[in-house]
């Protein structure tokens, strides 16, 4: 038979077969095409140790800098990228610090995209400075990675386990940054600190801007800026010197259950400031809710009625525009009303409605202040309290040092960077000074990291841009310098006085 009469034949016998044979036959195609097509796996990856998770599809993982994130972070990963492939090339040791957060922070988050920014910027500096100008010959060298956590367990999970991953290869000996005080940032340190038979990643674990004293009671965690009470001890002081002195407090409280910070600052300001000085219940509003701005602006009438001098808000700093919005056009808009914050208030100026609270506070009977964790300006009030290598104006943090070289339109007023900064450099101290201990050879590891920390206090304090940093046993820091910012009208901050929980910084000892 010929090859064109088989093909005739092939052709003609699809022709007798029954109609239904046919459509069976086509279903059955059909449906193993989906099944195939359903087996084969969703593409997760956005770049080398990074992935989409959750329902969101966030980008959360682990990079050198060579993935961005997202735009607002794209120039200062390429630069840090720069710095990794720059150790890389070198072949002395070095260690590998993950800056960890979330670094896309969405329109319900306390942190904004801007704070995001600086802190990542100031940890880079640490990076730059550490690597190149003070200490630069000094090993092991320092690799910095970024970490995004996204915003919910399952993020935050996926990206410790990329982490455990790298912690061999990469030589990774600490975790800095972390976030917020919330109770999710709690349960990712603790997995980070935890030790590896029980699931943990034990790495040493270095906050940034974590300040409620409940965190204190994690093993492995040391954190650079001052806890709640003394944050709310500093202001009780600065209120207690003239010309503030007589004045009577009304405090309001957001009662967030899963808000670490804003709980223990209204809890610990109540502690330290005289109950008889103190006007009103404590007025609570509920940041999880909805229709924080109508709470606020029902609460008005009330406050004028028992006349606070001052307004102690425990709250975020994102909640303040809703708060200092209608303060304008309160029944006593005429009386004099001074609003005291936490650290977090830093965050109004980037907030979306701050120019409410410009408004309200150009009617000049509205002043806005905060105790803040860093400001340039408290290097010039209180210079005996800052280390002149971090102050200095040529040093990196410095008017003509590289910061601002490198950033030029970017500013250390929201303490940010300074804190970024500080959080790296406590972690940098750390693990070089394991690496110079007898017999390390270099070697460091997250163990020895966490045994480290309770080293560095005293004389060993750490430098740090926003003050001495000395770890007391439990990783908070002692006596920790506190500036009193005030935030004006144009949008500007400035330092009016510097405490801590005594009144007097921490300085070592010099003798």
């Amino acid at each position: 038979m010929s090859t064109r009469g088989h093909w005739v034949t092939g052709r003609h016998l699809w022709m007798r077969w029954p109609w239904n044979v046919v459509l069976a036959v086509l279903v059955l195609a059909l449906v193993g095409g989906t099944l195939t097509w359903g087996l084969w796996p969703e593409d997760t990856s956005c770049a080398d140790g990074v992935r989409h998770v959750g329902a969101d599809r966030s980008c959360v993982g682990v990079t050198d800098g060579s993935f961005h994130f997202s735009d607002n972070l794209a120039a200062v990963s390429d630069l840090i990228h720069t710095q990794n492939a720059a150790v890389d090339q070198d072949n002395r040791s070095f260690v590998s610090i993950v800056y960890l957060m979330n670094l896309v922070p969405g329109p319900d988050d306390t942190n904004t995209p801007d704070s995001v920014r600086h802190e990542i910027q100031g940890a880079y500096a640490a990076l730059y400075e550490k690597n190149n100008t003070l200490g630069g010959g000094d090993v092991p060298r320092i690799r910095l990675l970024l970490a995004n956590c996204g915003s919910t367990d399952e993020q935050r999970d996926a990206t410790l386990e990329e982490i455990r991953s790298r912690v061999g290869p990469q030589h990774i000996v600490a975790v800095a940054g972390l976030g917020t005080s919330t109770d999710a940032t709690a349960r990712m340190i603790g997995k980070v600190t935890g030790n590896t038979d029980s699931g943990g990643l034990q790495l040493a674990a270095v906050g940034s801007v974590l300040t409620a004293d409940t965190l204190a009671a994690i093993p492995g965690l040391v954190r650079t800026a001052p806890t709640n009470t003394d944050e709310a001890a500093a202001a009780a002081s600065f209120l207690k010197q003239p010309p503030y002195a007589a004045l009577k407090v009304l405090v309001i409280q957001d009662a967030r259950p899963d808000d670490q910070y804003s709980r223990t600052l209204g809890k610990a300001f109540l502690a330290a400031f005289p109950k008889e000085r103190l006007v009103g219940q404590v007025e609570q509003y509920d940041s999880s809710q909805e229709g924080v701005a109508t709470a606020f602006a029902t609460r008005m009438a009330n406050l004028c009625a028992v006349k606070p001098d001052v307004i102690y808000f425990a709250g975020r700093g994102v909640n303040l525009p809703s708060f200092l919005a209608p303060l304008k056009n309160r029944p006593c808009s005429a009386r004099k009303l001074i609003v005291l914050s936490g650290d977090d208030a830093s965050q109004a100026a980037q907030a979306a409605g701050f120019g409410e609270i410009k408004e309200t506070l150009r009617s000049g009977t509205v002043r806005l202040l905060y105790t803040g964790l860093a400001h340039p300006e408290a290097w010039e009030k209180r210079p005996d309290a800052y280390s002149a290598a971090v102050r200095d104006d040529a040093a990196v943090l410095g008017k003509h040092g590289y910061y601002h070289a490198t950033f030029p339109l970017e500013g250390l007023d929201d303490g940010q960077a300074m804190m970024g900064y500080d959080a790296v450099s406590a972690a940098v101290k750390g693990a070089r000074t394991v690496g110079r201990s007898p017999g390390a050879n270099g070697r460091v590891t997250g163990s020895q990291m966490i045994q480290i920390w309770q080293s560095l206090h005293g004389v060993d304090a750490v430098m740090g841009a926003s003050g001495y940093i000395s770890f007391a046993n439990d990783g908070s820091p002692t006596e920790k310098a506190v500036p009193v910012i005030e935030i004006g009208a144009d949008g500007k901050v400035h330092t009016l006085a510097v405490s801590s929980r005594t009144g007097t910084p921490f300085v070592p000892r010099k003798d």
